[in-house]
């Protein structure tokens, strides 16, 4: 093993060395290192919501640092764009691969397949010296192990689990530290796996507190005069544009005013042609925006991916959520705890979403108005600022 004194390891750290290391990493001055990497939106969302609650507290921060990039940005690039390709056009590929993962050996005692991974976020704690590290990614917390074993570490270590029940053991390090989940059902599979009460806080999804500000003060007793609704597209080609025929249809037929409008994102280039020529007259289309805050609490559904960040998004802004697609075994878990609550319904099939809808909108929504009330009961906009607080008392 790397950096745990056995001198059969290539990566090893001298016991004087490892010393020094956590004498470096000592300070006075308060300073948070906020790290993630770009695997999937929800890790990164979690780090930027975090980062803006730091700095709505004021504390002194690195931002958000992906480490895997700044040490291979080539590799990673490459990577992140297979990562994309592979959950986008072959989710049933992407399973295998996550469920590999269960078994893969991580951490302490296991083989060091990146040591240039290591020895650089070795040196980035030399460097910066933080006070306290939050990490909404599982590698990071298996590279800590390996550098300081399952001592007592220099700083202040809480991982940020951005996964709710269906939690990949890649998640669960050997490292001392704390680790934040979004629900008790995440808490208690933590347990499950011998990860003390003590050490989990629950803390929900920590969203930009941005949602706090943007959220609706006051919510409908009855169906709004015009229902917005916010489509967010990530499936493959043919679901999209059948999607929208179906919503062509809807708001063409529906006795209720509907309004659509449409955000791309990083699927502006290869879906921007279809939704042009398939939307419904009059939708509003968005490429890229930094506005889904306002987008979302403007809005009064959203039909889209269960992301960790997506659907805990959308509970921030009490918009309720039809799932239109998901990826296998790693977005499962974010699916059914928003349907469990009643929040959200999975609609995989163009004409399931429509009639979904129909059926949300019928008997005046009164279907539509106990989701939304679900929702602005039982989201947590708070999280960053809490995981905030945690990170630095």
């Amino acid at each position: 093993m790397a950096f745990k004194l056995k001198v059969n390891k290539v990566n090893k750290l001298k016991s004087e060395q490892l010393s020094h290391l956590k004498q470096n990493i000592i300070k006075d001055e308060k300073f948070v290192s906020v790290i993630s990497a770009s695997f999937g939106d929800g890790h990164n969302a979690a780090a930027k919501g975090v980062v803006e609650a730091f700095n709505s507290l004021k504390v002194p921060n690195s931002g958000l640092i992906d480490l895997l990039e700044q040490i291979h940005p080539a590799t990673m690039s490459c990577f992140t764009k297979g990562y994309r390709l592979v959950t986008t056009r072959w989710p049933a590929i992407w399973e295998k691969m996550y469920m590999l993962a269960e078994s893969f050996p991580f951490g302490n005692e296991s083989f060091d397949l990146m040591p240039s991974i290591t020895n650089g976020f070795s040196k980035y704690l030399r460097e910066t010296k933080p006070d306290a590290i939050i990490s909404t990614y599982p590698l990071y917390g298996h590279i800590i192990e390996r550098i300081f074993g399952n001592g007592d570490l220099p700083f202040k270590f809480v991982t940020m689990i951005t996964d709710s029940k269906s939690i990949n053991k890649s998640w669960f390090h050997g490292a001392s530290g704390e680790f934040a989940v979004l629900d008790q059902i995440s808490a208690n599979k933590l347990i499950s796996h011998g990860i003390s009460s003590e050490r989990i806080h629950i803390t929900g999804f920590p969203v930009s507190p941005r949602f706090l500000d943007n959220r609706p003060k006051e919510f409908e007793n009855k169906l709004p005069k015009e229902f917005k609704i916010l489509y967010t597209p990530t499936s493959n080609n043919l679901h999209v544009a059948s999607t929208l025929r179906e919503l062509n249809h809807l708001t063409d037929k529906s006795p209720n005013k509907i309004s659509l409008t449409i955000v791309m994102g990083r699927h502006f280039n290869r879906l921007d042609k279809i939704v042009r020529s398939q939307a419904p007259e009059g939708s509003t289309i968005i490429g890229w925006t930094k506005r889904m805050s306002e987008l979302l609490s403007a809005s009064h559904l959203i039909i889209g991916k269960a992301g960790g960040a997506s659907v805990q998004e959308a509970m921030a802004s009490a918009c309720p959520m039809i799932i239109d697609s998901m990826i296998p075994g790693q977005e499962e878990g974010n699916a059914e705890m928003i349907t469990k609550i009643g929040a959200g319904i999975i609609a995989f099939e163009p004409k399931e979403i429509r009639s979904t809808i129909e059926d949300l909108l019928g008997n005046n929504g009164k279907e539509w108005l106990k989701f939304r009330k679900n929702c602005h009961i039982k989201s947590s906009p708070e999280a960053a600022l809490n995981l905030a607080k945690i990170a630095i008392n």
